[in-house]
């Protein structure tokens, strides 16, 4: 069986790749939308998806998740076919065309690549303690994928970077309705 042979395929499906996706598709291009992850909205949606976004044009801002949403509806315009959930492993040039070789062993073909990788793959530095294994999704994590969980709770954030500190703040200060989800927040920076 002869392979779909495509436009363009954009490797990526985070905030770069999905307005690639949607600018292909304003030029009638035949589109194959891959990335590793098994959701589109690339760190927006594994690693913050309840964060505020401050640096998007046209927005002064904007939770992450619903700039995805926005994000995937406009690119659902150029009707892409959507592989999440294949990593890339090589690209081999062709004549005429690239082969795009995935590690599950599935093989792509298209006239152009576009790479929106990111920050690639999301896996965080975990801390190396005896026993905290058997505490991760209950009280120890690494992502927050939603600030309910943390609702009526004594909170401590570890980390040095700006999510640490967003996340304290989010955590701490009162939401748009006035609302303070957690009952205390600690940082260790």
């Amino acid at each position: 069986m002869e392979k779909k042979l495509y436009d363009i395929t954009v490797v990526g499906a985070g905030p770069v790749g999905l307005f690639g996706v949607f600018y292909a598709g304003m030029r009638q291009m035949s589109i194959n939308l891959i990335d590793s992850l098994e959701a589109v909205g690339g760190q927006l949606t594994a690693l913050y998806p309840e964060k505020f976004i401050y640096d998007m044009p046209g927005f002064p801002r904007v939770m992450a998740k619903d700039l995805v949403k926005q994000l995937w509806e406009q690119a659902e315009f150029a009707k892409p076919d959507l592989n999440l959930g294949q990593k890339i492993a090589r690209i081999v040039p062709g004549e005429k065309h690239f082969e795009l070789r995935c590690e599950s062993g599935e093989v792509f073909h298209t006239k152009t690549v576009m790479l929106a990788l990111g920050m690639g793959a999301f896996k965080p530095r975990k801390l190396e303690t005896p026993g905290l294994e058997a505490r991760e999704g209950k009280s120890v994590h690494y992502v927050v994928k939603s600030l309910d969980r943390f609702n009526d709770k004594e909170v401590l954030v570890i980390g040095g970077g700006d999510s640490a500190a967003d996340w304290t703040m989010a955590l701490a200060l009162p939401d748009a309705q006035g609302t303070v989800r957690a009952t205390g927040v600690t940082m260790i920076h």
